[in-house]
C-alpha cells in the first residue's frame, strides 16, 4: 500500500485507507472503521507505533500500542493473542503480558464512544 499524506490510517482489508484526525491529543476513529471483527489497526502521524482499537464484550474499547515493552519489537495478532515478533513475548488482546521476556504489558489508552466516532485520548 502507498503512504498516503494524511495524519493517520486505518489498516485493514480494503484496498483505500481512510483519512483520520488527530487534535489536541485525540485520535478520531469512525466507529464503523472496526467493522464486523470489532477491531482495527490505526496508524497515525506522530505516533512511533500503531494501535489496536477493539471492542470488548462489556460493550467498552480498549486501544493497545502495538510496540513491546522489552525492546520494541512490533506486535502482531497470531492465533488470538497479541506477539512480539522480535523476542516472543504474547500478550492477550487486552494487552496483559501471558510470557516474557517482556516483565509488563502493552501501552493502553482510554477510549470514549462519541455517537459514530471513538475517541481515543493520546495526551
Amino acid at each position: 500500500m502507498a503512504l498516503i499524506p494524511v495524519a493517520a490510517t486505518l489498516e485493514g482489508c480494503a484496498s483505500t485507507a481512510k483519512a483520520l484526525t488527530v487534535t489536541d491529543g485525540v485520535l478520531n476513529v469512525p466507529l464503523d472503521a472496526l467493522g464486523n471483527g470489532n477491531s482495527t489497526v490505526v496508524r497515525a502521524n506522530g505516533l512511533a507505533n500503531k494501535l489496536m482499537i477493539s471492542k470488548r464484550s462489556d460493550g467498552s474499547y480498549t486501544a493497545l500500542e502495538l510496540n513491546c515493552p522489552h525492546k520494541g519489537g512490533p506486535i502482531k495478532e497470531k492465533e488470538g493473542q497479541l506477539v512480539c515478533g522480535w523476542h516472543g513475548s504474547a500478550f492477550d488482546l487486552e494487552g496483559k503480558l501471558l510470557k516474557g521476556p517482556s516483565k509488563s504489558g502493552l501501552k493502553t489508552y482510554p477510549v470514549d464512544a462519541d455517537g459514530s466516532m471513538l475517541r481515543v485520548r493520546l495526551a
